[in-house]
């Protein structure tokens, strides 16, 4: 009887343990590439879910980035995007789409990291979002980056529903795309720890259509004064979708 309760005893602890290190894994390191309302806002936001955050800026000591290191707390850090980058095993391309290009060759060699490419293209045309010619910006940094894996991802929302996810008044939902389903899984799991939905839509080649859902959501409130929308995509149940 002693026995069986000693084996019993050391099963659970095993167990135990085991719980503890999964839930230490998903601990992330991610370097925030760029300091303006959308890096700023994730780098809390993951900070205050344990996720290591190290930020870079192009000019880490100033007090407006010493300030965004205070407030995210979590042991955050600033430092050049290049060093930034080396340290973490997740990068956030936090920089606009017309800087992308000089910012991902001066990050240097990342080898298999995950790239988090939430850049939206936007140039008007008649005063209304235009298309991008050619490949979409994430298939545009995977070509860069070769070895990486990038991953398209909350490029579909405003920083106000990052920081805050119930101004929406319902559900939000996060679109990925991307070639390693365990970096989508990465991520996924970091739309979570923000209040967000993620949903796994396909390879990186379907990132041009994620990227064009910009087209929509400003589109909506140039034409609406005063009016806007969040995208929340509802899963259908397995029976329906097993019919089609």
């Amino acid at each position: 009887m002693r026995i069986n309760t000693l084996i019993t005893s050391i099963c659970l602890l095993v167990a135990l343990t085991t719980t503890s290190l999964v839930a230490a894994d998903t601990t992330e390191s991610i370097a925030v590439i760029g300091t303006g309302e959308v890096g700023s806002t994730l780098g809390k936001r993951w900070a205050d879910k344990g996720h290591r955050i190290i930020y870079g800026s192009r000019m880490p000591k100033t007090d407006r980035v010493a300030k965004l290191v205070s407030e995210t707390g979590g042991g955050a850090i600033a430092t050049t995007p290049s060093i930034a980058a080396q340290q973490a095993d997740i990068v956030l391309l936090a920089v606009p789409w017309s800087a992308y290009k000089d910012t991902v060759e001066s990050l240097g060699d990342l080898g298999n990291k995950v790239i988090i490419d939430p850049i939206n293209y936007y140039k008007p045309v008649g005063g209304y979002p235009g298309p991008l010619d050619g490949p979409s910006i994430a298939q545009q940094v995977q070509a860069l980056l070769p070895e990486a894996k990038v991953v398209k991802a909350f490029n579909t929302l405003g920083s106000e529903i990052m920081a805050d996810p119930k101004l929406a008044a319902g559900p939000v939902t996060i679109p990925l795309a991307g070639n390693d389903r365990e970096a989508k899984a990465r991520i996924a799991a970091l739309a979570r720890d923000a209040g967000l939905e993620p949903m796994d839509m396909g390879p990186l080649s379907v990132s041009v259509f994620i990227e064009g859902m910009l087209g929509l959501y400003v589109s909506y409130r140039q034409y609406n004064p005063g009016k806007g929308f969040e995208f929340y995509l509802r899963p259908m149940p397995d029976i329906i979708n097993s019919g089609r």
